[in-house]
C-alpha cells in the first residue's frame, strides 16, 4: 500500500511541475531597458520599455544614438496565420532614459513614410541588426 501512494505522490509532482511550462516567455535587450519580448507565443514578439510600444509580431530591430526601429508584421484576427506577411508595418520609437516611454512614437509607418521620416529626423541608413524567423 504504501509503494502505491509513492507512485501517485511522484506522478502529482511529475504533473504538478510539467504545468509551469505551459507559459513561457523570452526577452532580448535592444539597448538600455528597451527589449524585444515574447511571452507564451513567440509570434507575440513586440518591442517594450515596461508597456508595450510596437505589438507583435516584431521581426526586425535596430537602433541608433537617438532612436529605435522596428520592422513588424501585424497580426490577423481570424486566420489559421498568426500574422500577415505581406504587410510590413515600421515604427521608430524616440529614446528616454525616463522609466516608462515619455517621447514620440511613430507608427505603424510604409517604407515610403518610414523613409521621409527618417530623413527629416536625421536617421541615416538605419540597421536592422536584430532578425527573427518570418517562417514560423
Amino acid at each position: 500500500m504504501r509503494q502505491i501512494s509513492t507512485v501517485y505522490i511522484v506522478i502529482l509532482l511529475f504533473l504538478l511541475t510539467s504545468c509551469f511550462g505551459l507559459f513561457d516567455s523570452g526577452s532580448d535587450t535592444v539597448v538600455d531597458d528597451y527589449e524585444v519580448t515574447w511571452i507564451d507565443v513567440i509570434e507575440s514578439r513586440d518591442l517594450s520599455k515596461k508597456e508595450e510600444l510596437v505589438p507583435g509580431y516584431v521581426f526586425a530591430v535596430g537602433h541608433d544614438s537617438k532612436f529605435i526601429y522596428a520592422k513588424q508584421h501585424p497580426r490577423k484576427e481570424s486566420s489559421t496565420e498568426k500574422f500577415d506577411k505581406t504587410i510590413i508595418n515600421y515604427y521608430i520609437v524616440e529614446r528616454t532614459k525616463n522609466e516608462f516611454q515619455d517621447r514620440p512614437k511613430y507608427g505603424p509607418l510604409t517604407k515610403a513614410s518610414f523613409d521621409s521620416l527618417c530623413f527629416k529626423l536625421g536617421i541615416s541608413s538605419p540597421k536592422f541588426d536584430m532578425t527573427y524567423p518570418t517562417n514560423l
